[in-house]
């Protein structure tokens, strides 16, 4: 019989390294069967492969037939033990991904943002599938890791990081326009609060260290916090980074 480790080789080879979201989440999900599968196996007697047909019935048996006072972990009960979520573990840094100027960028800030050691904010300029010129703010942070605990909630980063999808902000980031209809839309996120100032412009309050970041003060090729960057397939976009005075 192959081995756990084995399969669990064999199994990311055949699904590669440039799956799109459903691919890395069905591969999360493949993971956590074969090691409760091979968890179960720790469980199967010799005689019990004599006797009867395969493991799928085998595997039902199991809770059945252990010797009293043990107990089997459901499916659920395994995984909470032996599985770190999605957002603790995973990094598409450590994958490859499409050699784009923009999702290199961002893959070089994936880590820091996690450890908050900075935290990111993405303006974006471009048209979104219809066609519109659209336009936002995004907080990286909160996004990506949104999208690795919820998946749906958030921007499709798998599918963007292999080049299949452009990063379109939306009227869930921290600050949005559509300008076919002039409509506006902020949000607070985990990281930072909104704050429309008449005389500073658009600023973001940074709610770990407290730091104001003014947008008409950061938008400066001079400023080293600040990069400009054209992407084919992004449009105009511009990077922001801000170093955390603490850790939150």
């Amino acid at each position: 019989m192959q081995s756990f480790v084995n399969q669990i080789h064999d199994m990311e080879d055949s699904q590669g390294k440039h799956a799109g979201s459903k691919g890395f989440r069905a591969l999360e999900n493949l993971k956590q069967d074969i090691a409760y599968n091979h968890y179960l196996n720790s469980f199967v007697k010799l005689e019990d492969r004599r006797y009867l047909p395969n493991d799928n019935i085998i595997h039902q048996l199991v809770p059945l037939r252990v010797a009293v006072g043990t107990s089997v972990m459901t499916p659920t009960q395994f995984n909470e033990e032996h599985f770190s979520p999605l957002g603790t573990c995973f990094y598409f840094s450590e994958h490859n991904v499409t050699n784009d100027p923009l999702t290199m960028a961002l893959l070089k800030r994936e880590k820091l943002n996690a450890t908050k050691t900075i935290s990111t904010i993405v303006f974006v300029s471009t048209r979104d599938s219809k066609g519109f010129n659209i336009s936002g703010y995004i907080d990286l942070e909160h996004s990506l890791r949104r999208y690795k605990t919820a998946g749906s909630k958030s921007h499709p980063w798998a599918d963007i990081f292999a080049g299949r999808r452009r990063l379109e902000p939306n009227h869930q980031d921290l600050s949005f326009i559509n300008w076919s209809n002039g409509r506006v839309f902020s949000n607070d996120s985990d990281n930072y609060k909104v704050i429309p100032d008449a005389v500073k412009g658009l600023c973001f309050a940074h709610k770990g260290d407290g730091s104001m970041l003014s947008i008409e003060k950061y938008i400066t090729e001079e400023h080293p916090l600040c990069k400009f960057i054209e992407s084919p397939k992004h449009g105009s976009t511009v990077v922001y980074d801000h170093y955390i005075r603490r850790k939150m």
